[in-house]
């Protein structure tokens, strides 16, 4: 028997049992990596990530009417002015803007 040939056998040929182990370590490592990077894309893309649902962050775009200073999407009245930004419901008791007209909770009319 010769050992020069393409045949399944010992010597420097692989196993297909090796092959097949290496093949499949392979493709967990490809798939560790592809979730650890899918995971950090979409906590950055995503607003439900740890920092936006457990702190709140100052929203640069949001200007006060009255003044133009800048406020953060929580706040009731400006910091600076006191304008009023945000009012309660007189029906449901929930906090709506004060440029809206009618309640989106309870469908009352505010104005």
């Amino acid at each position: 028997m010769s050992c020069d040939g393409w045949y399944l056998g010992y010597g420097n040929y692989w196993h297909w049992g090796n092959m097949v182990i290496t093949i499949l370590i392979f493709a967990v490592i490809l798939w560790l990596i592809y979730r650890l990077t899918a995971n950090n894309v979409s906590r950055k893309t995503t607003n439900g990530s740890f920092l936006a649902n457990n702190f709140v962050s100052i929203n640069k775009e949001l200007k006060c009417p009255n003044c133009k200073a800048e406020i953060e999407t929580a706040f009731i009245r400006c910091p600076e002015c006191n304008y009023k930004l945000k009012d309660n419901c007189p029906t449901c008791g929930k906090i709506v803007k004060t440029s809206w007209s009618v309640c989106p909770y309870c469908e009352t009319k505010l104005k």
